[in-house]
């Protein structure tokens, strides 16, 4: 299994796979995909900014037909254990999305720098 956070579930459903490394194509053919559940708010709060066009149940319903991603259903409590222990990071969507990495032990695919910087199992 591999974690996506919200940007990459977005370039994916936008088939943007040339922003992925060929080591993330790799993973993400050959793994079951995920999403954390909080890129589900996520998701829904960049569309109601308008950073994206797109609904969150029509992005995740395009990539569970498309890919057979799965949603986390990693409990809120444990997340928010986790993510009390991540500082280095105020964003608190990315703090429950790191925190939903390492509860499950599995990559974390992100561009995000801060997070690729501070959680061992992220890659790009």
């Amino acid at each position: 299994m591999v974690l996506i956070d919200t940007h990459i579930a977005v370039f994916l459903q936008g088939r943007q796979v040339r922003k992925l490394s060929p080591k993330v194509k790799v993973m993400l053919d050959n793994n079951d995909i995920v999403l954390p559940e909080m890129s589900r708010l996520e998701l829904q709060y960049l569309n109601e900014i308008g950073r994206i066009t797109e609904t969150p149940n029509n992005i995740i319903q395009f990539l569970y037909t498309e890919i057979g991603l799965t949603v986390s259903k990693t409990p809120m409590s444990r997340l928010v254990d986790e993510g009390i222990l991540l500082p280095w990071t105020r964003d608190p969507f990315d703090r429950l999305i790191c925190a939903d990495a390492q509860v499950q032990n599995i990559p974390l695919i992100t561009h995000d720098q801060k997070i690729l910087d501070h959680l061992p199992q992220a890659c790009r």
